[in-house]
């Protein structure tokens, strides 16, 4: 059971690296949309940066389960867990922005149609899926849920500082993600820092409750 679990868990993790790679490789090859024309601008966009930031950890897991089957390793290092919490949770966030508050923004076809489906749906669907349930042996202490709120609070504080502090007039961005309408830029970081926290529990919670019913993890929580 544990080796097509880990089998499974490269299969995925695997796959997310190689589409995301590709995806990302496509924006300088004429993948453009009617919002960004620029290549290089695409990576404005937390889409973008999440999805490299969940491609990067799925290949560092991935490369860890090939040597757990080969009896090279017992587990995934902690780090190498962290890593892959982070882009999970990121990935998370993408998805549950695009539903609840871009979608009615742009519409569907420009969120969901292309390329544009793996980066919003597919990707955090695969790494929510192999990270609960295929990844890794042991429980996370819950202790460590605010490390998955890093990439958020990074780009947060990037985004904050472009669209409210510099502004489009000064050569800053415009608000493509629409969360200074009305000037509540503050009323938006409190939500979006609350929502990455609250993912961030929920993952590890549901992961740590599969671990302890499914007979997978070892004894020991980690330190």
């Amino acid at each position: 059971m544990n080796k097509k679990r880990l089998i499974a868990s490269v299969i995925i993790n695997f796959t997310v690296f190689a589409v995301t790679t590709g995806v990302v490789i496509s924006y300088f090859l004429g993948n453009t949309t009617p919002l960004v024309q620029n290549p290089v601008d695409k990576f404005r966009f937390f889409t973008t940066d999440s999805n490299i930031l969940a491609a990067l950890g799925s290949l560092v897991t991935g490369i860890y389960n090939i040597l757990i089957m080969k009896g090279k390793r017992k587990t995934v290092p902690h780090p190498a867990e962290i890593f892959k919490l982070m882009g999970v949770v990121s990935l998370l966030l993408t998805f549950s922005t695009v539903m609840a508050l871009l979608m009615p923004i742009y519409g569907p076809e420009m969120l969901l149609g292309g390329t544009a489906f793996h980066m919003h749906v597919g990707a955090p669907v695969l790494c929510f899926v192999s990270f609960v349930f295929l990844d890794g042996f042991e429980k996370i202490k819950l202790s460590y849920a605010p490390l998955g709120m890093i990439p958020m609070v990074i780009y947060g504080a990037v985004y904050l500082t472009e669209v409210v502090f510099i502004g489009p007039s000064n050569g800053g961005w415009y608000d493509f993600y629409a969360l200074n309408r009305n000037g509540t830029w503050y009323i938006s970081l409190v939500v979006m820092l609350s929502a990455t926290l609250v993912l961030s529990l929920l993952t590890l919670i549901i992961h740590n409750k599969f671990f302890k019913n499914s007979g997978f993890a070892l004894e020991k929580k980690r330190k």
